[in-house]
C-alpha cells in the first residue's frame, strides 16, 4: 500500500497534535486550575479548591518546569493532599512523589475543601515549579 505524501504529512500532523494533547492529562471532569510555585519550603500549601464530587475522576497534579535550589538539582518533590475538616484536624487523603509529571490521588470520593502540602524536596530548601494543572 502506497501512502501519497498529503495522507503521510497528514498522519504525521496527527500524531503529533495526539501527543501534544497527551502530555498534560486531562481526566478531571469536574475542575481544575492552573499556577506556578514560586520558592516553596516544606510545609507550604496550595490555594484551596472545591470538590463536588460530582464525577469519579481522580485528583491529580500535574508539574513541569521543576527547579531545586540543592547541588544534586531537582529530582522529586512529596505532596500531600488534604481534606479540610471545620473545627478537626484536616484529613490527610495521601502521599504522592512527583518526579515534575503528573500523580494521581485516585478519587476522594468525598465532596469538600482540599488542598496539597509540599512535604519533602529532593535536594535543597526550595521548590520552584513554572507550570502547575491540579485537576480533580
Amino acid at each position: 500500500m502506497k501512502i501519497g505524501s498529503k495522507s503521510l504529512a497528514g498522519a504525521v500532523a496527527g500524531a503529533a497534535l495526539l501527543g501534544a494533547v497527551s502530555v498534560i492529562p486531562a481526566h478531571a471532569a469536574e475542575g481544575w486550575f492552573e499556577s506556578h510555585i514560586d520558592s516553596w519550603r516544606v510545609q507550604n500549601e496550595s490555594r484551596r479548591w472545591w470538590d463536588n464530587n460530582d464525577t469519579w475522576d481522580y485528583t491529580g497534579i500535574y508539574f513541569a518546569g521543576c527547579e531545586a535550589d540543592g547541588g544534586d538539582g531537582f529530582r522529586f518533590a512529596d505532596l500531600r493532599l488534604w481534606k479540610v475538616v471545620d473545627g478537626a484536624p484536616d484529613r490527610d487523603k495521601g502521599n504522592e512523589r512527583n518526579y515534575c509529571g503528573w500523580v494521581d490521588y485516585g478519587d476522594p470520593n468525598s465532596r469538600g475543601n482540599y488542598y496539597f502540602e509540599l512535604t519533602d524536596v529532593s535536594s535543597g530548601s526550595f521548590l520552584s515549579v513554572d507550570y502547575v494543572k491540579v485537576a480533580w
